[in-house]
């Protein structure tokens, strides 16, 4: 059921498991703990949908480098980010949990292997089982009968929910569980310790009108997103110097995100099979991306290899604009409604952008149709896009801002971003020379790498942006010096109290974080239903 601490008052009940936050991992571990028998209690800052005073308590400090998702890229309403991402899901790959040339933090405590089987348990949860990915006949087919050969790459299928709003995915099951609640404005500003400071007892959460609450229960999950589990955690040692972790040089260290910059520009030599192999694929619904990363395996590269780089190419048209409004109209209608009128789209509008596409509707159908692919015609630019993995930092760190509160009197979060340079610089280079190379021995295209990036300028990593994969500042340790959580994700020196997300992360890979965060969060599912629960 969902409650709102704006109408109800909170249960007076112990669960289970109390799961602070209400977003795309929050939801999903709800979902399978609930399934399995545990009663659970869901805090959900914000409400229903997304709301003005929600959205502020994402205010923060940015003392390092500019990171633009800390305010945009956080939603504080139920099914939090889900509501505001595409529901694009890559894997990581073995080597990002082994231990790596020049990058201290690896490896993992624990194996690709040991997630495999978890990765195979959500996409059956979200019904990815069985579509389409690189290794499948069906894919082969969709490139004429032969899966492309890049040399020294490969190339592999992101692939995207139909349904990326995790709220109304699993709406049914929230909405008539009598052993999950979801309690929505309800803002945890602390966690209780036990006398002996190894146990927590409750969340303290703060409602609308300024009361605060203590909500029991037996095992509490953090999942509130990377920045809010690091602020929470330290606002809670500042409080309670006891606290098993408030010693941890670890919470809030380590913090990451993606590089993200076009690296070239690419002269198409043989267009219609360049098109036929990078556009985007619609089939049976899913939408899957076509992306590059470099085969380490094959011996071909003069890669860094303490860093993954993944690459995609970016076409721009004429018609864009065109086309963003007609999807998002599209998107509207396939679910029952019509878009916010803010976004302008009345019939006038809706006609304007119809006849903007011009002479490009007959391709774009015969692309749909025919080869199953989003046409784009790449009329003003085509660009090769990379994702980079940052080398983890230790003083790239989540903090507290000590003269700045939110209107619930928790400090706000500093964030001080920080990357270490070169090794990124020499990363994107080598990869962006290495397509070069096999797209020109392939003659799909030739490739004109960046002039800064090209002389592996550090002055390069202005044009470079976040993208919005924040990991890191509760990172998962071999030992209490090492991290803030263990291989099962329990926060040391607790019984008790648990991290889920992308915040658990070493490092971060090429890949967005998500599908990861959730093959760990149901991970932790199955654990915390087998183990008993301490009185």
């Amino acid at each position: 059921m969902i409650a709102d601490l704006n109408h109800a008052s909170p249960p007076d009940t112990v669960h289970d498991v109390v799961i602070v936050g209400g977003g795309t991992v929050a939801l999903l571990l709800a979902v399978l703990l609930e399934r399995q028998g545990q009663r659970v209690m869901v805090l959900e800052t914000g409400g229903g949908s997304f709301e003005a005073p929600a959205q502020q308590l994402n205010e923060a400090t940015v003392t390092g480098r500019a990171h633009t998702g800390i305010s945009v890229a956080r939603g504080r309403a139920l099914g939090g980010t889900s509501n505001l991402w595409g529901g694009q899901l890559t894997g990581f790959v073995p080597s990002d949990f082994e231990a790596r040339p020049g990058v201290a933090d690896a490896p993992w405590p624990i194996t690709y292997e040991d997630l495999l089987p978890w990765y195979e348990a959500v996409a059956k949860e979200l019904r990815l089982a069985d579509v389409l990915d690189e290794t499948t006949p069906q894919a082969h087919k969709l490139f004429g009968d032969q899966y492309p050969d890049i040399p020294g790459f490969t190339l592999f299928l992101t692939r995207w929910l139909k349904e990326p709003a995790l709220a109304r995915y699993f709406h049914e099951r929230l909405k008539n569980s009598p052993t999950l609640i979801v309690l929505l404005h309800a803002h945890a500003t602390g966690l209780d310790l036990d006398p002996d400071g190894e146990r927590i007892t409750a969340v303290r959460v703060t409602e609308p009108d300024g009361t605060t609450t203590a909500i029991r229960g037996q095992r509490f999950v953090l999942a509130n997103g990377t920045i809010e589990i690091a602020r929470l955690l330290l606002a809670c040692a500042a409080e309670q110097p006891k606290a098993p972790w408030a010693a941890n040089p670890w919470v809030g260290a380590g913090f990451q995100d993606h590089l993200e910059m076009r690296g070239a520009r690419v002269h198409l030599l043989d267009k219609p099979r360049f098109l036929r192999t990078f556009q985007n694929i619609v089939l049976g619904g899913h939408k899957y991306q076509p992306k590059l990363r470099l085969d380490t395996r094959a011996g071909t590269t003069d890669a860094d290899p303490a860093l993954n780089v993944t690459g995609y190419f970016a076409f721009e048209s004429s018609m864009a604009e065109h086309l963003q409004h007609l999807k998002v109209l599209v998107r509207s209608l396939r679910r029952g409604g019509l878009p916010r009128q803010g976004l302008g789209l009345n019939l006038g509008e809706v006609l304007r952008h119809v006849r903007g596409m011009g002479s490009a509707w007959m391709p774009m159908i015969v692309q749909y149709l025919r080869h199953h692919r989003i046409y784009n015609p790449g009329d003003r630019g085509v660009w090769l896009v990379m994702h980079a993995e940052q080398l983890p930092r230790p003083d790239s760190r989540i903090t507290l801002d000590p003269e700045r509160k939110d209107r619930f009197g928790m400090p706000l979060a500093a964030l001080d971003w920080r990357i270490g340079g070169q090794p990124e610089v020499r990363a994107m280079a080598a990869f962006v020379r290495q397509v070069g190379e096999s797209l020109q021995a392939a003659g799909l295209a030739r490739v004109e790498i960046d002039a800064l990036l090209d002389t592996e300028d550090i002055g390069v990593l202005d044009h470079a942006t976040d993208t919005y994969h924040q990991c890191g500042g509760a990172r998962m340790g071999h030992d209490p010096q090492d991290g803030v959580v263990d291989s099962e994700l329990r926060v040391f020196g607790t019984s008790n109290l648990y991290v889920a997300g992308a915040a658990v992360f070493r490092t971060s890979s090429y890949a967005n974080p998500t599908f990861t965060a959730m093959a760990l969060t149901a991970r932790l599912a199955d654990q915390l239903c087998r183990e008993p629960a301490t009185a």
